[in-house]
């Protein structure tokens, strides 16, 4: 895995780790309907799931276009 790939799964764990534990206190963001939006009414829930899902795009894209290693 490449530095870059490395880097960016950490940060997709850091914005996953700050929206779980913002989801364990924040009751707006566990009644949150189903299917409605994540964290409707929280802005704060809302920003730290859009930034999450933006992280771990980022990482997930430059898995599949990391080169993968020689099968041996």
């Amino acid at each position: 895995m490449s530095t870059a790939v490395a880097v960016l799964d950490a940060r997709a764990t850091v914005a996953y780790t700050a929206y779980v534990i913002h989801l364990h206190g924040c009751h707006p963001c566990q009644d949150a309907d189903a299917d409605a939006s994540e964290g409707v009414d929280c802005p704060t829930g809302t920003r730290l799931r859009e930034a999450w899902k933006t992280a771990r795009n980022a990482s997930l894209r430059a898995r599949r276009e990391a080169p993968h290693p020689a099968a041996t």
